[in-house]
């Protein structure tokens, strides 16, 4: 523990008034509604500073608001009543064992009430991949330069501004950033406004109010970059890069047009947001990452070169690109209310994934690695070691196990054939239930979050005579 007035007991447990911090997943008497987002990077320091204001509903008296925090150096907090302009200071613990802050508020907070938690921050730029993080890569004259980017999920937002960091917290993004202005910003939303001190180089990128969401999947970019970019049934789509590949991401912008119009159609939703960023970072961990409106790739996941990339370097860049897209659908706009369903994420977007490449790109015959994929989740699922699709996760070691590659991506496709279920069927009647019923509609907490009972009373309607729960939750 690190706080400033916390009380322990002889043998250093907390002492009584302090256990609810104990706890792994956070309480379920506030809740956030709203992120009003400033953040500073600098590239020269590789320092950010940030502030949050975050609004919240109280669900039931407390004098508490417990969120995450990781790594970061909170040097003011204040709390505003709803309708109030006098901001009162607060206690503030901290529980880094949990990633947890605990604010104390100097009186109750009512139930029914909204109230705005104020916290002013600065912090590191990762040297990691994970979190909000710097990279270096060599421009075309040969000389460094530095490029800033997030990686959030699943567990990282926290060490980028202090939030509610579970997926089921769901809650709108304002966003703002201050840059060099020789260098570009990208968010999850389109920007609304460029202002700023221009004699000073420094200027700021406010972007549009995000649509609800969760925390993992706030991203934002600051680079110097160039793009290109397309229009299709009214939403903007741009692939972007570092100068000297800008000429490697035509196809990646073509496929992604043609994938999403297909998955338009099919899902019979549109894509919500009015543009949609694909971005080549020069080195990421993952292949890439979904985060709503913007997407991020490892280069040799996105560029492709005409005179040297190969025919599999162009069906690896379709497959991410159809992935990452189908979450757009499946993980975005309906989200697992907790980890122990990432199934619900990654195994139908896997499926898309496939099924998408062979209605668009039959000439990849994306069939072949479809049925390899089958059978290598049966093989692994065969083993002592494996696990159901669907497990209890609680701490942040078990959740970062859920993403081992393989079972949650694609163990969820033989599922379906024991399910007895043609995956027509079940993509057209199912899955595409489950979206229209799920999205931007309120479930259990008040947020677009599902669990697998929702998508199995979906199925249900269809196959009554089937058990979906034993085929799910076997060992």
């Amino acid at each position: 523990w690190c706080s400033c007035d916390c009380s322990f007991s002889d043998n250093g447990d907390l002492s009584s008034s302090q256990m609810y911090l104990y706890q792994r997943r956070l309480p379920s008497d506030v809740v956030p509604l709203h992120y009003d987002l400033d953040l500073q990077p600098n590239l020269t320091t590789l320092k950010f500073t940030g502030s949050v204001k975050i609004m919240v509903n109280v669900t039931q008296v407390t004098k508490k608001i417990v969120l995450h925090s990781s790594g970061l150096n909170i040097t003011k907090a204040t709390i505003t009543s709803s309708g109030g302009s006098q901001e009162k200071a607060v206690e503030l613990l901290e529980y880094p064992l949990h990633d947890q802050i605990a604010v104390i508020a100097p009186e109750s907070l009512l139930a029914g009430q909204n109230y705005t938690v104020n916290l002013e921050y600065s912090s590191n730029l990762s040297d990691t991949y994970y979190g909000f993080y710097k990279i270096s890569y060599k421009d075309e004259n040969s000389k460094q330069r530095w490029f800033a980017a997030t990686q959030f999920e699943p567990l990282a937002a926290r060490s980028a501004f202090p939030c509610f960091d579970e997926p089921a917290l769901k809650a709108t993004f304002s966003i703002r950033i201050k840059r060099d202005e020789k260098l570009s910003t990208l968010s999850n939303m389109p920007k609304v406004l460029l202002y700023g001190n221009f004699s000073s180089g420094i200027v700021q990128d406010e972007f549009f109010v995000s649509l609800k969401m969760s925390t993992y999947l706030v991203a934002f970019v600051v680079a110097d970059l160039k793009n290109i970019s397309m229009e299709t049934n009214g939403s903007l789509v741009s692939v972007h890069a570092i100068p000297q590949h800008i000429n490697q991401v035509e196809y990646a912008l073509n496929t992604t047009v043609k994938l999403l119009e297909f998955y338009e159609k099919y899902f019979l939703i549109n894509y919500p947001l009015e543009k949609l960023d694909l971005v080549a970072i020069p080195d990421f961990q993952s292949g890439a990452m979904e985060n709503w409106g913007l997407i991020t790739f490892r280069e040799t996941t996105l560029l492709f070169d005409s005179n040297a990339s190969s025919a599999r370097d162009k069906k690896l860049i379709t497959a991410v690109i159809a992935h990452e897209l189908a979450h757009q659908w499946f993980g975005n706009l309906v989200t697992m209310e907790w980890w122990n369903d990432l199934w619900l994420n990654e195994g139908f977007a896997t499926f898309m994934e496939y099924f998408a490449m062979e209605e668009i790109f039959p000439e990849l015959h994306s069939d072949e690695d479809f049925l390899n994929l089958i059978f290598k989740a049966m093989m692994k699922d065969s083993l002592n070691s494996s696990h159901p699709v669907s497990s209890a996760v609680q701490s942040s070691e078990q959740i970062e196990e859920m993403f081992d590659g393989t079972l949650e991506y694609s163990l969820c496709i033989p599922v379906l054939l024991v399910l007895g279920l043609t995956l027509l069927m079940l993509l057209a009647l199912g899955m595409g239930r489950h979206l229209q019923c799920y999205s931007f509609q309120p479930y259990g907490c008040g947020c677009y979050c599902v669990t697998q009972v929702a998508l199995f009373y979906c199925i249900a309607i269809l196959r009554p005579d089937i058990d979906v729960f034993y085929c799910l939750n076997r060992n």
